[in-house]
């Protein structure tokens, strides 16, 4: 669709991948929020969310603010417990060497996620949310505006990149974005709602199954 006007801009091409359940098998703030914090007003804020009468923002605030373990101690857990999709490491280097810009666009907490992207050799620019681990719960210093003029929500619309986009994702946070990407790569909740928009997408499983459709060249 292009973000850009000047010539310069359109040429450039980026590959915008979410983190939680994209890049991950599952969803991993998710489970954080479950595992550290308060089940039952996990509960209801999703249900909330799936309802439509919470945003997301206030959805994660509020999932995280029971959480008061210390942040090294679930640094430790996602580092153990986060599934890496098939092919990603070999993905972005293949996506890199052919010129893409390779972004992660993620509504949960640089600090959880720059130790797994280090661990799994990989170099790309990071938008991620910050968090305030206190010990008297823990405070989201959420970095992207919370007034999206299409969706009206904190929104990963507004850091696409210039020029041509791929959108990779997987649920809820990825949907206004994903509609204002050039290709569209989906899977569970997204793929979902993107049927019911009309809108077009590949689905996928891996990211060799994205590779391949790409014309990448992956290790094999």
């Amino acid at each position: 669709m292009g973000h850009g006007t000047e010539p310069e801009a359109e040429q450039r091409r980026s590959i915008v991948l979410d983190f939680d359940g994209t890049i991950t098998v599952t969803d991993l703030l998710d489970r954080a929020a479950l595992e550290f914090g308060d089940p039952a007003v996990y509960e209801e804020v999703e249900t909330g969310l799936d309802g439509g009468r919470l945003p997301l923002r206030e959805v994660i605030t509020r999932e995280f603010e029971p959480v008061t373990t210390p942040l090294d101690d679930v640094i430790e857990w996602a580092l153990r417990e986060a599934r890496i999709r098939r092919g990603f490491a070999d993905f972005v280097r293949a996506a890199q060497a052919e010129g893409w810009a390779v972004h992660v666009v993620s509504s949960g907490f640089e600090e959880l996620i720059t130790p797994i992207l280090e661990r799994e050799g990989v170099q790309v620019e990071l938008h991620a949310n910050r968090v305030d681990a206190r010990s008297d719960g823990w405070r989201v210093e959420w970095r992207y505006p919370d007034d999206c003029d299409v969706c009206g929500e904190s929104c990963k619309r507004s850091t696409l990149p210039l020029g041509e986009v791929v959108y990779v994702g997987d649920g809820y946070s990825d949907r206004c974005a994903a509609l204002a990407a050039d290709r569209v790569f989906a899977t569970r909740g997204l793929a979902s709602y993107l049927d019911e928009q009309g809108a077009p997408y590949t689905y996928f499983d891996d990211f060799r199954s994205i590779g391949q459709a790409l014309a990448l060249d992956l290790a094999a």
